[in-house]
């Protein structure tokens, strides 16, 4: 007779076992395609380790040492899984339903937000957002856009620095643009950028339209308005392959914002 139990136990360790499996053949792929590295693209590769190695060793009848005894530091184990996954799926879905373009609203600035520069380069996904950028300022001939990114460890430019040599290259003019260039973070983006503005024209009121990849317009909106802008929202197409580790990255992202980027 088929002990349920046990048997139940196995198909766990065999997930475990597969979703480790696939964590790190997806950390393994973001290095051979040169991805910048960051949390979302780190973090596969680390908790699909972690599930092989504690699949195989269950597997192998060499996992005892891992099996928690105590009742209460289960169920506060359980609990926190449950806790993680149901409050993934619904900031998923927060997401998902923000990537929108607000059409015909009049703004002061737009805003194109920086996300990394690879060897001093500009990276697909910043090169997306400049693009929908320039789709926005062909439409509006008049608007003044800021680039915003510090320098980062190991570049010898700053993100906003780059980002404006892309535009130029565009045929934008260099007095259409302004740079912050002392952000590292997209809280930073905002309240640099609004000191900047502030300074130019002694306001501290600012429609502004949002350009950046559709995972983070949620976070980026949110932070804006934190800082004191009326943010609009343009979304920037995000490749497909890197989708799942953007995503998984910005889940951990708006929990830290929300908490602590006051």
């Amino acid at each position: 007779m088929i002990d349920i139990n046990v048997y139940s136990k196995k198909i766990v360790h065999y997930i475990f076992l597969v979703l480790g499996a696939l964590g790190i053949l997806n950390f393994m792929f973001m290095l051979v395609i040169d991805a910048v590295m960051n949390f979302g693209t780190v973090f596969p590769g680390v908790v699909g380790t972690l599930l092989f190695v504690i699949g195989l060793l269950q597997l192998t009848n060499r996992g005892r040492f891992l099996t928690v005894k105590n009742v209460f530091l289960k169920r506060i184990g359980i609990a926190a899984i449950v806790i993680f996954v149901i409050s993934f799926v619904m900031i998923q879905a927060i997401m998902l339903f923000s990537i929108r373009t607000d059409q015909d609203v009049e703004v002061d600035y737009l805003v194109i937000l920086g996300g990394g520069l690879k060897d001093d380069q500009i990276p697909l996904t910043v090169r997306n957002r400049l693009d929908k950028g320039l789709e926005f300022i062909e439409k509006y001939p008049d608007i003044q856009v800021i680039v915003t990114g510090g320098q980062g460890r190991g570049q010898t430019i700053t993100e906003a620095e780059a980002m404006e040599r892309y535009l130029m290259e565009n045929n934008i003019s260099a007095d259409r643009i302004i740079k912050e260039e002392r952000a590292t973070s997209t809280m930073e983006n905002f309240k640099y950028s609004k000191a900047i503005l502030e300074k130019l024209t002694g306001r501290s009121d600012y429609k502004v339209m949002v350009v950046t990849n559709g995972f983070h317009l949620f976070r980026a909106k949110m932070l804006a308005e934190r800082n004191g802008f009326e943010p609009y929202g343009m979304p920037a197409r995000t490749n497909p392959y890197l989708l799942a580790n953007h995503c998984i990255r910005e889940y951990f992202a708006i929990v830290k914002s929300y908490l602590f980027d006051r």
